[in-house]
C-alpha cells in the first residue's frame, strides 16, 4: 500500500502527512494486493478539500470532502472511502459466495439432528401439512401466499414435492 500526499495552496506539514497515513492506514484490510492511495490537500480561498483516489488489484475508489477544517474534511473522506470498500468488499463476497461447507468421509457416520456441531444448531422445527393437489393448484397458492416456498403431496404420483421462489423470480419444484 502506497499512500501519496499532495499539498496544493498550503504548505506541506509532516503532522498531516501523518494524520492521513493514520487514517487510511485502516482501509488495507478491505482490499487484497497493492494499491496506490492519492491524497489532495488544498485550501481554497476559507475552504480546505481533501480529495482521495484509490486504485489497485481490480479496486477503484475516489471520494473530495470540503470542511472549514482540513482533519475534520479528512476524517470525513476516509469514512467515504472505507464504506466504498465495504460495499464493494460485500459484493466481490456475495458473487463469490459463502465458503463451502465441510463433507463428511463416508465412513463416518452422520451426527443425529440434536446435537449442535460447529455452530450448526436447529433453531425452530415447523411441522407443515402437505395436502394432495395438482401443481397448477400448488402454484397458484404459493402465489397468494406470502412464503419462499410450499411443500404439498402431488396427487398425481403421491410423492412429495416443494415447491420455491428462485432468486430469477421463476417457481422451482422439487420432485423426488
Amino acid at each position: 500500500m502506497r499512500i501519496n500526499v499532495t499539498f496544493r495552496h498550503l504548505d506541506a506539514s509532516d503532522a498531516l502527512r501523518e494524520y492521513v497515513e493514520q487514517r487510511f492506514k485502516k482501509i488495507k484490510k478491505y482490499v487484497d494486493g497493492p494499491m496506490d492511495i492519492d491524497v489532495v490537500l488544498s485550501v481554497e480561498k476559507f475552504r480546505q478539500a481533501v480529495q482521495v483516489v484509490i486504485s489497485g488489484d481490480g479496486v477503484r475508489a475516489a471520494a473530495r470532502e470540503e470542511q472549514n477544517e482540513m482533519r475534520t474534511a479528512i476524517d470525513l473522506v476516509s469514512d467515504k472511502i472505507e464504506k466504498q470498500l465495504k460495499k464493494y468488499k460485500g459484493k466481490i463476497h456475495n458473487k463469490r459466495g459463502a465458503a463451502p461447507l465441510p463433507r463428511p468421509s463416508s465412513l463416518e457416520a452422520p451426527p443425529p439432528l440434536g446435537i449442535e456441531e460447529e455452530g450448526f444448531h436447529v433453531i425452530n422445527t415447523e411441522k407443515m401439512l402437505s395436502k394432495p393437489m395438482a401443481v397448477e393448484e400448488a402454484v397458484a397458492q404459493l402465489q397468494v401466499l406470502d412464503q419462499d416456498f410450499m411443500m404439498f403431496t402431488n396427487a398425481e404420483t403421491d410423492a412429495v414435492n416443494v415447491l420455491y421462489w428462485r432468486t430469477d423470480g421463476t417457481l422451482g419444484l422439487i420432485e423426488p
